[in-house]
């Protein structure tokens, strides 16, 4: 955006932009803040996307610290993971990232769409001998043994490189999830662990799926409240 094209001064843009995103509060030297303030936050923001990097601690639990000071993450990750706490849950916005579940109705348009129409990454892995099988069986198992990690299903195959060259049972974990069968459950030392999405997503969490209108024009009100200034279309 071209400062000239707005009646507003840049320094003013770069406040509300700042303060939308709760970065103009001072720290806290208080007690940390309990779970709702936390949560307030990732609703504050829309959502807080994942990171496997560290040096200090993971980008995810920065983000809160950036906002709230010092805080318990244990906090942070039962409103992710612990069923009777759960009010976020992983999912995909522009990366994956914790989300607040009341959003979770607005991603079922793109989970039935993928399930409609996978990519071509996946047409061409599930074309593969031996995928399609694969894809229905680490479902089964989890419908029977319940949660699972990737590293719960053996591999025999030819040595793998490292991000996305992932083992089959994988490829197909990430797919279920990407389609709305499975959620993630909880982690444990940092890996997924996969359940039936029944079994993940709380009774009060509405499904009913919304339509376009209605999803593009939550996201537009989510983006300009979390974010503050945007360029015009």
């Amino acid at each position: 955006m071209n400062p000239k094209d707005t009646p507003y001064s840049l320094s003013a843009l770069r406040a509300l932009a700042l303060h939308t995103q709760g970065l103009t509060t001072p720290l806290g030297t208080d007690e940390p803040p309990a779970e709702e303030a936390i949560f307030e936050i990732v609703k504050r923001l829309g959502s807080i996307q994942i990171d496997t990097l560290q040096m200090v601690q993971r980008s995810h639990y920065l983000v809160l610290w950036s906002r709230l000071g010092k805080y318990f993450p244990a906090e942070f990750d039962r409103l992710a993971y612990n069923p009777a706490q759960r009010r976020i849950f992983e999912g995909w916005q522009h990366a994956a990232c914790y989300i607040p579940l009341d959003e979770h109705r607005y991603q079922r348009p793109l989970m039935r769409r993928l399930r409609a129409q996978p990519g071509e990454h996946f047409r061409h892995w599930l074309a593969e001998p031996g995928n399609e099988a694969v894809f229905h069986a680490v479902l089964d198992r989890i419908r029977s043994e319940g949660a699972l990690r990737a590293a719960d299903f053996e591999y025999n195959g030819p040595k793998r490189g490292s991000w996305w060259d992932w083992k089959p049972a994988k490829t197909a974990l990430e797919h279920h999830f990407a389609i709305g069968d499975l959620m993630i459950s909880e982690r444990v030392n940092f890996q997924r662990v996969y359940d039936l999405t029944e079994r993940v997503l709380p009774a009060w969490v509405d499904t009913c799926e919304p339509t376009t209108e209605e999803r593009d024009r939550r996201w537009i009100d989510d983006a300009a409240r979390s974010l503050g200034v945007c360029e015009p279309l």
